[in-house]
């Protein structure tokens, strides 16, 4: 019994640790690092010339960038963190708030980074037409991105379908798409799980241990007696 006791409480204290790291940080529904990149589904320049090969790496894998991207996506981060207000650091947000939408409701669901490879001349080209696939866009808001050093609303970004987000853009750098948090999912990527069931897992531990200490209880009142 003792050590049927031990155990248990040993597992409420490992998923308690495991919740506290799933902890998302201010701002953001979930850590991006959990994040597994957005899938291109479509991608077209609007100059046919175009050779460039659109590279997606979410901020988990920042590692992989070069030090100019990888810089700016922590700078990112560390933006948004940091930020008070998103509706004040995301130029143009405010265009595309639903009425009755509350601007401390707003988080991050994803950061990434988009840049492009194999075309040498890409300046004399046009914008790129995008088409993703991610699992980030319940309760979505808008997407931003970072360009010459600030945030701006990516004007005409829509979901489709629930899980398909399309826009069009000049530059590629760092996105990130905003959500309502009261709309959005908290779900961990690595697990598929919610944060809730690790709730309800120590909840249930915990009811176990407190019958557990009863019946412990009871039976040397018996003894005793």
């Amino acid at each position: 019994m003792k050590k049927l006791f031990t155990t248990l409480l040993a597992l409420v204290m490992v998923l308690s640790l495991s919740l506290s790291v799933m902890a998302a940080p201010n701002n953001f529904v979930e850590s991006p690092s959990n994040n597994r990149a957005p899938i291109i589904i479509d991608c077209e320049n609007e100059d046919e010339d175009c050779t460039a090969n659109v590279v997606v790496i979410p901020f988990g894998d920042r590692d992989k960038l070069s030090d100019e991207h990888r810089q700016e996506i922590q700078d990112a981060y560390d933006q948004i963190i940091g930020s008070s207000d998103l509706s004040d650091l995301f130029s143009g947000l405010d265009s595309v708030l639903t009425p009755g939408t509350i601007t401390s409701d707003l988080s991050v669901s994803d950061l990434f980074n988009m840049h492009y490879t194999d075309c040498d001349l890409h300046n004399n080209h046009g914008k790129f037409k995008i088409e993703l696939s991610t699992e980030t866009l319940k309760g979505f808001v808008g997407l931003v991105q970072i360009v010459d050093g600030k945030w701006q609303l990516v004007t005409d970004a829509k979901v489709e379908d629930g899980k398909y987000l399309s826009f069009t853009v000049k530059d590629l750098s760092t996105f990130a798409i905003v959500v309502d948090r009261t709309k959005a999912e908290s779900i961990s990527p690595i697990t598929g799980a919610p944060v809730s069931s690790y709730v309800a897992g120590i909840v249930a531990f915990a009811v176990i241990l407190a019958a557990m200490t009863s019946v412990v209880v009871i039976k040397r009142k018996n003894e005793k007696a």
